[in-house]
């Protein structure tokens, strides 16, 4: 895969992107995912918000997922997948097991 094609797919899949400034070496992909529980510190926005980072180093194309959201009682939790598959299909198979665990951290 290369970086324009993961580009197209996030885009047509409905990833919008924005920068991250702690992120530059990464283009990075932000999509907001229908959860039971929502994040405390968006509760006007339903469920929970993923991020995909698409890096390419050396002709490889790399992808790091993260979500970031607080919990009821004002923790903050990041869950990051990172040495992921090279493909955009493998990548995005692993979040709903990544939403499952931001259930169970509500429990």
């Amino acid at each position: 895969m290369t970086y324009i094609e993961a580009y197209d797919q996030l885009v047509t899949d409905g990833w919008r992107e924005y920068p991250n400034q702690f992120k530059k070496y990464a283009r990075c992909f932000y999509k907001q995912f229908d959860t039971p529980t929502r994040c405390a510190g968006n509760d006007e926005k339903p469920g929970v918000q993923v991020e995909i980072d698409v890096s390419e180093h050396e002709g490889v194309v790399s992808f790091e997922l993260e979500l970031c959201a607080g919990l009821g009682d004002g923790t903050w939790l990041t869950i990051k997948n990172y040495s992921l598959p090279h493909s955009f299909d493998g990548v995005v198979s692993l979040i709903p097991r990544m939403l499952a665990l931001w259930e169970f951290a509500n429990k």
